[in-house]
């Protein structure tokens, strides 16, 4: 079988190659150009290479599959939370969360916005967790295809492949203003246009994200402003901020660091729609990955999602004494996860960003069972089964010329209003690839040869008759 993506990465570097010292200059006026858009993180432009990650059609089509069960399956688990004492108990968060996932978001699927961070081998796909409490990024990769795709013009690529991406963008405000027509129907006072207020906590390093955003509803003809929670107030009607109402609130506040105070009264009383609701945080607890196969809630996974799980999702378990299954075995969970250190990965259940996070391969047997000592009673961890974390040539620009280097990466894409909406790639040098710990960002582009390769392309038409050609072919 003949790789479209291959070819294209390969055909993509060697073209770049040839411009030498330009590449340089290049890379200048990209990094200039970005930080006059806005991709800026906690003060400094992100760091990017001078190629996006290129994904194949095939690659695409069971991206969007895997998403697509995936998020419906999430739904469910955050709809069940209210109702389930089960579930509840196995989540354990603090009552001051409990309190929160509990107010009815009104509008239904509440996971509306979701990143799901994945490793991508070739065709083996492996989500490792859910980002659908504030997830990051949207902004910021449709901003940076757009630079790479104005800065570099490799003439032989262009003639040969045909590359696409879908901006994110449009596809979020749809689902604001979806979520926000269900709160609507409710309140009919409501304006039948909204005015949107993006929220977070202040000192956000992300707040340039937040302009690019905002000038996307307002390009949609939303009025639209960025806040922080203490600017907001809330008189039992009506939710205000900068001097004008609040209808709909893009929330990119964490649980953690959202007080008990106007955004959070006006959502109880259902006089805003909250995108994320505050349920969605319930499939971001990485706890959750474990109750996916639980056999206590089959009831909650269809058959066939079942199967997508048991694909793409690796064997986690919530780190705790007792006995648990590991393929056709019964362990003893802490005594398997002392003893097998370098096939696993620890993780805390509510952290982000990379925080905490212990891989086996790189912690000292004695710092491993420290962790198992530390947290084995308080059941505030959960045990991945560790997956390789893939690498691929990206260029560099090193002394004024490019050179490839291996990176690690991973993929991330998007659900947005249940349904796969397009992905962006962090790439590091390091195991643990977060922005937030240095790493950079890519968009996730696809691409094929212009002239069709039958052998790729039959497989893709069996595989999934019904995933929609990206490149419109």
């Amino acid at each position: 079988m003949i790789d479209h993506v291959n070819n294209l990465k390969l055909q993509h570097l060697v073209e770049l190659s040839k411009l030498g010292e330009r590449c340089a200059e290049i890379q200048d006026d990209l990094g200039d150009w970005l930080a006059d858009h806005d991709v800026v993180y906690d003060g400094h432009t992100i760091p990017f290479v001078l190629m996006p990650h290129f994904v194949s059609p095939r690659q695409l089509a069971r991206i969007r599959r895997a998403v697509g069960t995936l998020l419906v399956v999430l739904d469910r688990f955050c709809d069940a939370y209210a109702t389930d004492g089960r579930l509840r108990d196995e989540l354990d968060v603090p009552a001051a969360e409990d309190a929160l996932i509990r107010v009815d978001p009104i509008f239904p699927r509440p996971v509306r916005i979701c990143r799901l961070d994945a490793f991508l081998h070739g065709y083996n796909l492996k989500f490792l967790e859910f980002n659908a409490d504030s997830p990051a990024g949207i902004g910021y990769t449709d901003v940076l295809y757009e630079g790479l795709r104005e800065g570099i013009d490799l003439p032989r690529v262009r003639s040969e492949f045909d590359t696409a991406y879908a901006p994110m963008l449009p596809r979020l405000v749809e689902t604001l203003l979806e979520a926000y027509s269900h709160v609507r129907a409710r309140h009919g006072d409501l304006p039948q246009t909204p005015r949107l207020a993006l929220v977070d906590a202040p000192g956000s390093p992300s707040v340039p994200e937040f302009r690019i955003v905002c000038a996307a509803a307002r390009a949609a003809g939303i009025e639209a402003t960025y806040v922080t929670t203490h600017e907001l107030t809330y008189d039992g009607s009506l939710l205000q901020a900068h001097g004008g109402p609040v209808h709909l609130v893009y929330r990119r506040t964490l649980l953690e660091d959202l007080p008990e105070g106007d955004l959070v009264a006006a959502a109880r009383d259902g006089r805003a729609a909250v995108v994320n609701p505050f349920r969605a945080r319930v499939a971001n607890n990485k706890k959750l990955l474990a109750l996916l196969d639980d056999q206590r809630f089959t009831h909650l996974v269809e058959p066939r999602e079942a199967e997508v799980i048991r694909a793409t999702v690796p064997w986690t378990r919530i780190l705790r004494p007792g006995r648990v299954t590991y393929g056709d075995w019964i362990v003893d969970l802490l005594k398997f996860v002392s003893d097998n250190r370098e096939r696993l990965v620890l993780k805390p259940a509510s952290d982000f960003g990379g925080t905490g996070v212990a891989l086996g391969t790189q912690t000292p047997q004695e710092d491993w069972d420290a962790i198992l000592e530390a947290h084995a009673e308080r059941s505030d961890f959960v045990v991945q089964e560790y997956v390789p974390v893939p690498e691929e040539m990206f260029p560099t620009v090193e002394d004024g010329r490019v050179q490839m280097r291996l990176k690690r990466f991973n993929i991330n894409p998007f659900g947005i209003g249940g349904q796969h909406a397009g992905m962006i790639t962090r790439i590091s040098d390091q195991a643990v690839v977060n922005v937030s710990a240095g790493g950079g960002l890519l968009p996730s582009v696809v691409g094929r040869h212009k002239r069709r390769l039958l052998a790729e392309d039959e497989v893709e038409a069996e595989e999934d008759e019904t995933v929609a050609d990206p490149l419109g072919g």
